[in-house]
């Protein structure tokens, strides 16, 4: 049996040959891209050569994590990769302490549903949590609420390698951006045509390419004519395992 090579809460827009996707809203069913629950992923045991997981974990109640990773070492080959990727709770709270100008101005171009209006503080506890805010992702789907609206919990990393460690991983390391053993995790996330380097997507970035990103709050959905693919994003503000 070929083993699976899985995104776990891809985004409906999101593809890349060779990979299954697995989201909780997703446009047409087909063999390589499903809809269904990240703690219930149907797949057989030991199916999977790498899980990868992109800033999903914020969004999901801590009480659950572990029943994901769980399922997560369910999936995996014995010699498999998991790369996860979520804000890095350490790294914002040390600018929040050291009133790092610079870096939250910088997170703020990288993602721009971060919210500033109230100060230091206010930026610092929207990466960590942002209760009341959920409406906006059950309506909005896709990633209008990424990193900006229902972070549930944050983690630094010596908490994922608790948690890794507690559910089965071992070799849990922290990475650098595009940093893997692993070829595929080399690239990372970009729009489909253009060429494989980051850049924040943000509006200044959809107007340079002449990229369509809206939603339309008549018809409660969005407008996108674009395509992404790869894996990494956000360097400035994740924390990659």
């Amino acid at each position: 049996m070929e083993l699976i090579k899985l995104n776990v809460g891809a985004s409906p827009i999101w593809e890349k040959a060779g990979w299954h996707t697995l989201d909780h809203k997703v446009r047409e069913q087909s063999q390589h891209s499903f809809g269904g629950d990240a703690a219930a992923i149907p797949v057989p045991d030991l199916s999977c050569e790498t899980v990868f997981c992109s800033h999903m974990f914020e969004h999901i109640p801590h009480t659950r994590l572990e029943e994901i990773l769980l399922e997560f070492n369910r999936v995996l080959n014995p010699d498999g990769v998991l790369r996860v990727l979520l804000p890095d709770l350490k790294k914002v709270a040390e600018a929040y302490v050291n009133s790092d100008t610079e870096f939250f101005r910088e997170a703020k171009d990288e993602d721009e549903s971060l919210r500033t209006d109230l100060g230091f503080g206010g930026m610092f506890m929207n990466f960590i949590v942002s209760p009341g805010q959920d409406t906006a992702l059950m309506n909005r789907g896709l990633n209008q609420f990424i990193a900006g609206y229902a972070h549930l919990y944050s983690y630094d990393f010596e908490m994922m390698k608790i948690l890794l460690e507690r559910t089965g991983f071992g070799d849990v390391r922290k990475m650098e951006f595009c940093q893997s053993s692993y070829p595929d995790y080399e690239e990372p996330l970009h729009v489909k045509g253009l060429e494989p380097v980051w850049e924040n997507f943000n509006q200044a970035f959809y107007k340079k390419h002449n990229l369509v990103h809206r939603y339309d709050d008549k018809s409660g959905h969005y407008e996108i004519t674009f395509k992404v693919t790869g894996f990494d994003r956000d360097p400035l503000t994740s924390l990659i395992v």
